[in-house]
């Protein structure tokens, strides 16, 4: 058998290895092939592809400079897979160089450049690492704000995926850089000045307010569950309402619930169609007079019905949410309960005031519940939020902690690819190298697992830098204390709010790192029991499945209607 009968034999078994998800066995082909073929562009890319399935990401980088060194025909593959790996490792400088010696090298058009260019990481290793890449990145769209040459993209070719939402977890004020991005991805896409000039909205002669929610996470996600009551809530003898789901909408256990409640709860679901112009014609032949997005940032899909006026009021709200920046979107809608003095600052849109949380938020359900001896445990801390919000002060947080309560254990969830779980763990053991035995890494919980452990937990820790919502309204069916922020001047609270409305009086809101650290180690260290009680009858009295929250947003609704 000659070499390249004995590389084409090995390849072969490598990808049918590859398509079982057999990645060990697949690698080991592709290394013998490539012993017979080592300048093999298809081997080189599918030997990467398995390194990265089985997340030996230093080896997939090793290959894919070395394919693209051959600068052989089909090694432009190597770019792309190269920045498939920096997106998804958040190696921004890395992303950036790469991308720049691609283009120069007539490897990618310049569309593909504009699509990198447009990448933020969602996790840092320091806040000045955040810092300096937030600053070079603002530079860079200035820089493609001021290309005169920049080229025109199609809504139905590329979407690139909008960075306001990673900005968004940095915890600053954004409103600046928010309208940057807006007015540049007008200029890249031609195709909003002409739907914009060629829509007329009608008017509905209606008697009721015909409102559409619009939202690609009305299924298994926390934006369902903020917002899934307050469109079966909401008086139909007033609101004709419609929700608009994405043709991309997960269908989830919450999506087949509101797609046969639809009757019930007499609202109209629509799947929305592929194509933009098709989107833009099913939402304005139902002549809106609201359209409410309740996550404009989360859905790339989504995101770009909103450059375009598809009715009389376009509304965002809490959750997901930062200010838009887009004129296109009329008003946000918050609540005094969430937010400091100067609030309105951090606004492109006009503000809605409400005095409840505008959302109606079901209690959970729990078929197991805990005991009283699981609900008073000493010692125990947990971190119920996502890996990628845990920032060098949280470190600090961990490692006082640490040092303060010599018996307390400290527990985080995996993220679902344990790339930040196998960081973090690095991270901390470098950190407080003497006590990382006493930090432990959950596997993912399903719903019920999640807040039974938080009913176990003696105190919930936070981030201070990033605020929570769906993990706090679980965790307080049993009541356990959550310690967070106070609404700041760059982000709201939810948390703050929850409080509020429960009217506690002096919640686990902190805004430095030693009063945070002090109280959490004091409440770990109580018997606590009658406070978690306080808390989650507070929950259940003041804060779930509250109508006074609907009779509040009916109330707004009406006062805005043209």
């Amino acid at each position: 058998m000659t070499n390249i009968e004995k590389a084409k034999s090995e390849f072969e078994d490598g990808i049918n290895y590859y398509l079982k998800k057999n990645f060990s066995s697949a690698e080991m082909c592709f290394l013998n092939a490539l012993k017979e073929a080592p300048q093999s562009i298809p081997i080189l890319e599918n030997l990467s592809k398995t390194f990265m399935s089985q997340k030996k990401f230093n080896e997939a980088e090793i290959k894919l400079k070395y394919m693209i060194s051959l600068d052989k025909k089909g090694s432009e593959v190597g770019f792309k897979l190269l920045f498939d790996l920096y997106k998804s490792q958040n190696e921004y400088e890395k992303l950036n160089k790469i991308t720049d010696l691609a283009f120069q090298s007539l490897k990618i058009s310049k569309k593909n450049m504009i699509e990198n260019k447009f990448f933020y990481p969602n996790n840092f290793k320091s806040r000045q690492e955040n810092l300096d890449i937030r600053s070079n990145f603002e530079a860079r769209i200035d820089i493609m704000l001021a290309d005169q040459a920049l080229p025109k993209l199609s809504l139905d070719e590329i979407k690139i995926k909008p960075p306001i939402h990673d900005l968004w977890g940095d915890g600053l004020l954004n409103i600046n850089i928010n309208k940057k991005i807006v007015r540049l991805l007008n200029k890249i896409y031609p195709e909003f000045k002409k739907y914009n000039s060629s829509i007329n909205l009608q008017s509905n002669n209606s008697s009721k307010i015909r409102i559409g929610f619009i939202s690609q996470f009305f299924t298994d996600h926390s934006i369902m569950k903020f917002y899934e009551g307050v469109i079966y809530n909401i008086d139909k003898s007033i609101f004709e309402v419609f929700v608009f789901h994405s043709e991309k909408t997960i269908k989830g256990h919450r999506f087949e619930r509101m797609w046969s409640s639809c009757i019930y709860y007499n609202f109209e679901n629509i799947i929305l169609p592929k194509k933009f112009d098709e989107k833009i014609k099913e939402i304005t032949d139902k002549k809106l007079d609201i359209l409410f997005y309740p996550d404009i940032h989360l859905s790339t899909n989504l995101y770009y019905l909103t450059f375009v006026r598809l009715a009389k009021i376009q509304i965002t709200s809490i959750g997901h949410s930062d200010t838009t920046g887009n004129d296109k979107i009329d008003y946000f809608l918050t609540s005094e309960l969430i937010e400091t003095e100067n609030y309105k600052k951090k606004y492109s849109e006009k503000i809605l005031l409400s005095k409840l949380l505008p959302i109606y938020y079901y209690r959970p359900k729990v078929q197991e519940e805990l005991n009283k001896s699981e609900l008073t445990k000493k010692n125990i801390y947990f971190c119920p939020q996502s890996l990628f919000k845990i920032d060098l002060e949280f470190d600090l947080i961990v490692k006082k902690i640490l040092e303060k309560d010599k018996f307390a254990k400290i527990y985080f969830i995996k993220d679902r690819e344990k790339n930040l779980f196998k960081n973090l763990t690095s991270r901390l053991g470098k950190i407080i190298p003497e006590n990382i035995d006493r930090v432990f890494f959950l596997d993912r919980l399903n719903s019920q697992e999640f807040i039974n452990f938080c009913g176990s937990s003696s105190v919930l820790i936070n981030p201070l830098n990033y605020h929570s919502g769906n993990s706090f309204f679980d965790s307080l069916y049993y009541g356990t204390p959550f310690f967070a922020n106070k609404a700041t001047e760059e982000r709201s609270s939810i948390v703050q709010g929850g409080y509020k409305q429960m009217k506690i009086q002096k919640p686990p809101l902190f805004s430095n790192v030693d009063d945070y650290v002090d109280n959490a180690v004091e409440i770990a260290n109580k018997d606590i029991y009658d406070l978690k009680m306080f808390y989650r009858e507070s929950a259940i009295k003041y804060l779930y499945e509250n109508l006074d929250s609907i009779r509040e947003i009916e109330k707004i609704f009406k006062s805005i209607r043209i």
